[in-house]
């Protein structure tokens, strides 16, 4: 008896190139597919912590300077030397004293709002917010307090106003109303408030050109608003201050050349008394 055996299909080697063509097109589309949505993960982390960062700076500001008087609070506007860019800064007359103190009550701290027999603040500390760039070239939004050789030498006369007198890479040194006295601020120190301040100042001439005023079309990016911002901008007005902060961020993890995010908080503070 004859047995004849039947012999099964075989794969090609075409059908084999098929298979795999069609494999690597599929998992090229799921990783572009997870990159995509890496990165809009990582863009999408960076802006809120970016927003966080200046919500928090901005909600500090505001509630200090709600406590302040109008007649004692002055912007200063100054080259920077630690890197030649024009920088805003802000003093202002705080009626908190310093926690290492003693309360004039005899509270345990003294850090509350003073007031005089009228019921007017009676000030207890100079307060600075001021940019100030580190070694690692992070621009920073620093806030300084200075009370003073005792707990009333803001609270006497001819202190106020304050007017910039000299600054260095480390110090800012302001002369009193009275001529003689210079209160000195150590740059050094300070809190920092917000990281990533972002100036639109990219040739440092104090002019707003063209390409500091188109979002993201050109460098640097800007909020394209038709203010030359600095980081932080402070506007004076009758009763009230305008702030404007711009923070801007460069995202390394993307690895695309020259990525930012930025982001701009404003806020309008009215003063608690003239």
């Amino acid at each position: 008896m004859r047995i004849i055996l039947k012999s099964k299909k075989a794969i090609t080697l075409i059908e084999i190139l098929i298979v795999s063509g069609i494999s690597v097109f599929i998992i090229v589309a799921l990783m572009a597919l997870l990159t995509s949505s890496r990165n809009t993960w990582i863009i999408s982390g960076a802006q809120a912590d970016l927003y966080i960062n200046a919500r928090k700076a901005m909600t500090e500001m505001f509630n200090e300077l709600v406590e302040a008087s109008s007649g004692n609070t002055e912007i200063f506007t100054f080259i920077d030397p630690i890197n030649g860019q024009y920088t805003q800064g802000l003093w202002f007359a705080s009626a908190r004293g310093s926690n290492a103190d003693m309360g004039e009550d005899g509270s345990p701290l003294n850090n509350y709002v003073h007031l005089d027999v009228n019921n007017f603040v009676s000030w207890r500390s100079v307060v600075v917010y001021c940019p100030y760039t580190t070694a690692f070239g992070v621009n920073q939004l620093r806030r300084y307090a200075d009370y003073g050789p005792n707990i009333t030498f803001y609270s006497q006369p001819n202190i106020f106003p304050l007017t910039l007198l000299s600054l260095t890479t480390t110090t800012l040194n302001f002369l009193a109303a009275d001529g003689s006295t210079v209160v000195s601020i150590n740059r050094t120190t300070g809190r920092v408030m917000a990281n990533h301040i972002g100036t639109e100042d990219s040739n440092n001439n104090n002019v707003l050109d063209v390409n500091e005023n188109d979002g993201t079309l050109n460098d640097p990016v800007d909020n394209q608003d038709g203010i030359l911002n600095y980081g932080v901008n402070f506007t004076k007005n009758v009763g009230n201050i305008d702030i404007v902060l711009f923070l801007r961020k460069k995202l390394d993890r993307l690895n695309r050349q020259g990525m930012e995010i930025s982001t701009t908080l404003r806020n309008k503070v009215k003063f608690r008394q003239p």
